[in-house]
């Protein structure tokens, strides 16, 4: 008869290990018995219902959710939250706050986190809270997005973030869109640029937004893009922005005259990163399609609605 046959010593196993808080080493010193048998007959008691686990889980619909979107985008983790929101301002907002909880275990001692500009990020970044990492490192991954909007700038954003968890940052002291090739390609060349660029590719975390190509997209409302570049990238197929780097809406990165006059890291530059895409608002649907598609992302943060549209749409 195996020993686990004797379902009264299995119980007072049980007993002691759950009740009792006793360790294996300690049941198996108490009783005599080996401590690997101490752990088939746990194993035994799981699998024959002598012990039965109940998880209060008021998160089992978004875990379900995150599955999906693992599976169906080839993700590495997901993260879906599920809060009530008015509005996309207050969409931004709870989003923001979530994911800043998120974040604390990806973050280590000497880390050099690059940022991206946009509403979300920004919002992130309000939420963000001193850590106990030492050395952490904020790095704007694209240059300012205009004249408007300064706090969703990638400066404004690793200025806050540093602000926030007791770490550094760095400056890109350069407009994201030249109007000129030759122009951008000179500014690149300068050594502050050059080295904010250098530590961007470098980074060992990367914190993205997801933009749409409109004209209600940040980049244009901040002045960054004119009415003729998203003229231009629209009709290229254009549906994405991440970084400096334009999507089709199958997520494939497009070969646009507006990268070649773009100071920024470009989204396959980040691929020896931990990529972390966050993206709210059913008015990006699309975009977050596109970027999710694309093979460059590894984590995704959002809000529930939102990923059960990714999930349904093709």
């Amino acid at each position: 008869m195996a020993i686990y046959d004797n379902k009264r010593l299995v119980t007072k196993i049980c007993k002691l290990f759950y009740e009792d808080n006793m360790s294996q080493k300690d049941i198996s010193l108490s009783l005599g018995i080996s401590k690997p048998q101490v752990c088939r007959m746990l194993n035994f008691a799981k699998e024959n219902h002598i012990v039965e686990f109940t998880i209060n889980n008021p998160y089992s619909q978004e875990f379900e959710l995150e599955k999906k979107i693992i599976e169906k985008y080839s993700l590495k983790e997901a993260f879906v939250f599920n809060f009530p929101y008015q509005n996309t301002e207050e969409a931004i907002e709870k989003l923001g706050e979530c994911c800043a909880d998120q974040l604390d275990k990806y973050f280590t001692d000497n880390s050099i986190i690059g940022v991206m500009s946009g509403r979300t990020i920004a919002s992130i970044s309000n939420f963000a809270h001193r850590l106990t990492r030492q050395g952490l490192n904020f790095v704007p991954l694209v240059g300012n997005i205009g004249s408007g909007g300064h706090k969703w700038h990638a400066n404004a954003i690793a200025e806050n973030f540093a602000y926030k968890t007791g770490g550094d940052y760095s400056l890109m002291n350069a407009p994201i869109v030249l109007q000129s090739e030759e122009t951008c390609n000179l500014i690149k060349k300068e050594p502050s640029i050059s080295q904010t660029l250098a530590k961007g590719k470098a980074c060992n975390i990367a914190l993205v937004g997801i933009g749409e190509i409109n004209l209600s997209s940040t980049t244009y409302l901040c002045g960054a893009f004119s009415r003729g570049d998203i003229t231009k990238l629209t009709a290229q197929n254009a549906v994405a922005s991440i970084c400096t780097s334009y999507l089709s809406k199958d997520g494939q990165i497009l070969d646009t005259e507006l990268s070649l006059r773009s100071i920024g890291v470009l989204l396959n530059e980040l691929s020896k990163s931990t990529t972390i895409a966050f993206s709210t608002g059913k008015e990006k649907i699309e975009a977050t399609k596109a970027v999710l598609k694309s093979g460059y992302i590894d984590i995704f943060m959002t809000s529930q609605d939102i990923a059960e549209e990714l999930l349904e749409s093709k």
